[in-house]
C-alpha cells in the first residue's frame, strides 16, 4: 500500500479537491436524486448506451412529474375555485369602495382570506408543484458537475480511461495544466507552495509521509488529489470540457501515438453516453451552436407552459393582469438566462418537465371546460 509520498516521483499532489462536496441541504437531496439517477441510467444504458446520460435524465424527469400528477390536479382545482370566487372578492371590494387607508385594506384582505378558507381556497396551491420540482433542479446541476461520484456506470469507465491515461509515458506533463483550472490556488495559499515545503522538509531529515502531512496542515487543507491514482484522476477528468480532451488527445497522439487507440475508445464510450444527439450535456450550454439551443426552448417551454397554465385563472383587477404579464414574461427569460451557464443536462431535464406539464395542463383545461387558445392567435386574450 502506498503512502502519499509513494506517488511523489510519478504523481503531482495537487492542494484542494476538484470537487466540493455538497451541503447539508444539497447533500442528502444529491444523495437521494443520485442514487435514483443512477438506477434509471443504468436502465437507459441496457435500452442503449448512446445517448444514454439524456435518456436517462428524460426518464427520470417524467416519472417525477408523474409522481407529482396527484399535486397538480389539486393545484388545478384550486386555480378553478380562486376563479369562480373572483366576482365575490370583487363585491367585497366594491363594499369600500373607493377608500383606500390601512384599516380598509386591512379589512378587504380579512374578508378576502375568510372566503378563500370557506371555500377551502389557497392562492399559493399553485406553486407548490414547482417548489417541489426545484429541489430536483439543484439535485441533477449536482450531480451534472459530479456524476463519477452518483452514477457508478460512468464511475467505472473514467477509471478505465483514467487507467489508460496514466499508462502513457509523461501523463503528468499532459494532464496538469489542464486539471489547474478547475483547482483553484492548487500551488500555492499565501505564498506557500505545497511542494516546497515538502521538499524542505524531506531535506531536514524528516520523513516522506510525515513531511507531506505536514505541508498539508500548513496550508491549511487535508484535501488532495494524486494524479497518479486511478479514482482521483476520474475526478479530474470528470471535470474536463470538449476542448480539454481535444487538447490531451493530440498531445498523446503527437508524443505518444501508440497509447492513442486505447485511450481514444474509451473517450469515444464516454462521448457516446453524455452526449445527446450531439450535445454535451455535462457542459454549460453556453451560446454556442448546438448548446445555444437549450436555452432558446427552455424560453419557449416555459413560456407556453405559464401561457396554458394562466388560461385557468385570468384575473379581472387590471394591476393583477399587469403583473401576471410579467411573470409571464420574466420568468422564461430568466430560465433561458440561467441555462446558459447551467450544464445543458439540467436544462434538458427543465425543457423535459415543461413539456409534460404543457400536456398535462392541456389536458386539464379541457377537462375544466376551459377554451383552447394558443399564444399570439387572434382569440388569445
Amino acid at each position: 500500500m502506498y503512502g502519499l509520498s509513494g506517488f511523489i516521483q510519478e504523481a503531482v499532489v495537487l492542494a484542494r479537491p476538484v470537487q466540493s462536496e455538497p451541503g447539508r441541504i444539497v447533500g442528502p437531496i444529491a444523495w437521494l436524486f443520485g442514487t435514483i439517477f443512477s438506477f434509471m441510467f443504468d436502465v437507459a444504458y441496457w435500452i442503449s448506451a448512446n445517448n444514454s446520460l439524456g435518456l436517462a435524465i428524460i426518464m427520470l424527469t417524467i416519472v417525477a412529474m408523474t409522481i407529482m400528477l396527484p399535486l397538480n390536479v389539486k393545484s388545478q382545482k384550486s386555480m378553478l375555485k380562486m376563479q369562480k370566487l373572483n366576482p365575490e372578492i370583487e363585491k367585497i371590494k366594491a363594499k369600500y369602495g373607493s377608500k383606500n387607508d390601512a384599516e380598509t385594506k386591512q379589512k378587504i384582505n380579512q374578508e378576502t382570506q375568510a372566503l378563500w378558507a370557506k371555500h377551502k381556497v389557497n392562492p399559493l396551491g399553485s406553486c407548490l408543484p414547482m417548489l417541489v420540482m426545484m429541489p430536483l433542479f439543484f439535485g441533477l446541476l449536482y450531480i451534472m458537475q459530479n456524476s463519477v461520484m452518483y452514477i457508478g456506470a460512468l464511475s467505472g469507465l473514467y477509471h478505465d480511461i483514467s487507467v489508460a491515461i496514466q499508462a502513457v509515458p509523461g501523463y503528468i506533463d499532459m494532464v496538469t495544466p489542464l486539471a489547474l483550472p478547475y483547482i483553484p490556488d492548487a500551488w500555492q495559499v499565501n505564498g506557500n507552495t505545497l511542494m516546497g515545503i515538502f521538499n524542505g522538509l524531506i531535506a531536514g531529515g524528516m520523513h516522506p509521509d510525515a513531511a507531506m502531512q505536514t505541508a498539508l496542515s500548513t496550508l491549511g487543507t487535508t484535501d488532495v488529489i494524486v494524479l497518479g491514482l486511478p479514482e482521483h484522476m476520474s475526478r479530474v477528468l470528470d471535470r474536463f470540457v470538449q476542448e480539454d480532451w481535444n487538447i490531451l488527445l493530440a498531445q498523446i497522439g503527437e508524443t505518444q501515438a501508440a497509447h492513442l487507440p486505447r485511450v481514444q475508445g474509451y473517450f469515444d464510450r464516454l462521448q457516446s453516453i453524455e452526449f445527446f444527439f450531439g450535445l454535451s450535456l455535462k457542459e454549460n450550454s453556453g451560446l454556442r451552436f448546438p448548446g445555444i439551443l437549450i436555452p432558446i426552448f427552455a424560453v419557449i417551454t416555459t413560456m407556453a407552459s405559464s401561457w396554458f397554465s394562466q388560461q385557468v385563472n385570468k384575473p379581472k383587477d387590471q394591476q393583477a393582469k399587469t403583473m401576471q404579464t410579467v411573470m409571464m414574461t420574466v420568468m422564461p427569460l430568466f430560465m433561458g438566462f440561467i441555462t446558459i451557464s447551467f450544464p445543458a443536462g439540467v436544462g434538458l431535464y427543465w425543457i423535459t418537465s415543461n413539456l409534460y406539464r404543457l400536456v398535462q395542463q392541456i389536458v386539464m383545461n379541457k377537462q375544466a371546460g376551459v377554451p383552447f387558445r394558443l399564444p399570439f392567435s387572434k382569440n388569445a386574450v
